[in-house]
């Protein structure tokens, strides 16, 4: 999920990287096995990585990062996985999904839920990659539908999103004739609230709802309820950073909370469709937010919801 691209040669990169791990505090894991399977109606069957190619993180945290989506999936104990593609920048250097994807599906069947990506971070797409895309999703049982990252450009006035209305509309006419149940998500970041997008949003089945700056989560709960007031047709999953991208440091342990406990009581009352975690790019590299946040799921991940 790009917001400000920056330049990381990958001899600087390793450079930093080496001092960075190595002074990243180690802590004992919990008990080694894989996430029980997730029950209707709980906590956990409702929450979501977002999954980033494997190293591909590394120019937004300056560390090296080694673990792939399906293993940070396993690793936090969730059920559901989102496949996000690299920019076409910095992050695809160290990593992307390269076509043909179908051989990404194989590790997926461990999953209970995939939502595949035809428009990917800093809104990365191209016409092959996205008909690619959409041929796996219609081919693939647990494959849910597509995302749409980094889709809308926050501008009132000319291009307001990656793709033309059109476009858009072609996709959500072939998912939809698929037989199946499958929907179309888009990120959606708290600075678009004042954005008119009516006409796309109307063309979406649901978001995924950021908020950018860890010091906003306090506003969560006045956000959602405009995300309801712009679209109240739209299902929300509620993005979760583990990580302050603008400082490059761990969520604060008292944010990630807030954030957690806000989105377990928002799933109680319905108002929001599950939880989503970024990503597998920056559990293996020291953050403590990643820990408290396993730690969490596995003391509440059976809670009915």
């Amino acid at each position: 999920m790009d917001r400000k691209a920056w330049t990381l040669t990958r001899r600087t990169f390793l450079a930093a990287a080496a001092g960075g791990v190595a002074a990243t505090a180690w802590t004992p894991p919990l008990a080694a096995q894989l996430p029980p399977p997730a029950k209707e109606g709980t906590l956990r069957d409702r929450l979501w990585l977002f999954g980033s190619p494997t190293g591909s993180t590394a120019p937004h945290t300056k560390r090296r990062t080694v673990m792939s989506p399906a293993e940070g999936a396993i690793y936090l104990g969730v059920p559901n996985l989102y496949m996000n593609q690299a920019n076409a920048g910095p992050e695809a250097e160290l990593g992307r999904f390269e076509p043909p994807f179908a051989q990404y599906a194989v590790a997926l069947r461990l999953f209970k839920r995939v939502l595949w990506g035809l428009v990917g971070s800093g809104g990365f797409t191209t016409p092959e990659e996205r008909k690619e895309g959409v041929e796996l999703i219609l081919k693939t049982p647990n494959f849910v539908g597509a995302h749409l990252d980094d889709f809308f450009t926050s501008k009132a006035e000319g291009k307001r999103a990656v793709l033309t209305l059109d476009e858009l509309r072609e996709i959500r006419k072939t998912l939809k004739a698929a037989g199946r149940p499958l929907e179309i998500y888009s990120t959606y970041y708290t600075t678009l609230l004042k954005f008119p997008l009516d006409d796309y949003l109307k063309l979406l089945d649901g978001v995924t709802f950021w908020t950018w700056k860890p010091e906003d989560l306090v506003h969560l709960e006045s956000h959602l309820a405009k995300v309801k007031q712009v679209a109240p047709h739209l299902k929300v999953i509620l993005g979760c950073y583990l990580v302050d991208f603008t400082r490059k440091v761990s969520i604060p342990i008292p944010a990630m909370q807030r954030q957690c406990e806000f989105g377990l009581e928002a799933l109680r009352q319905k108002q929001i469709e599950g939880m989503m975690f970024l990503s597998n790019g920056v559990m293996d590299v020291g953050f403590e937010a990643v820990e408290w946040t396993r730690e969490w799921i596995q003391k509440v991940g059976d809670t009915p919801v």
